[in-house]
């Protein structure tokens, strides 16, 4: 199996409104748009019992450890 690739992290994602988290997630890739980053995440809702996938603006994502 090789080592995790260095983008894949454990985050904690906030959001959406119906359910502002923090929901468990990974970071699966970063992209930039008009100046502001935004993160690939999939997180599970645990409430609904969905996995959910999308792009969130960077501030709605913090690295699992990391104080927001």
């Amino acid at each position: 199996m090789p080592p995790v690739p260095p983008s894949r992290r454990h985050v904690w994602v906030r959001g959406p409104r119906e359910a502002p988290g923090p929901h468990p997630g990974v970071l699966l890739g970063w992209e930039q748009r008009d100046g502001q980053w935004f993160a690939l995440v999939s997180y599970y809702l645990e409430g609904d019992g969905v996995l959910a996938q999308q792009w969130l603006a960077a501030e709605l994502v913090t690295r699992v450890g990391q104080v927001p």
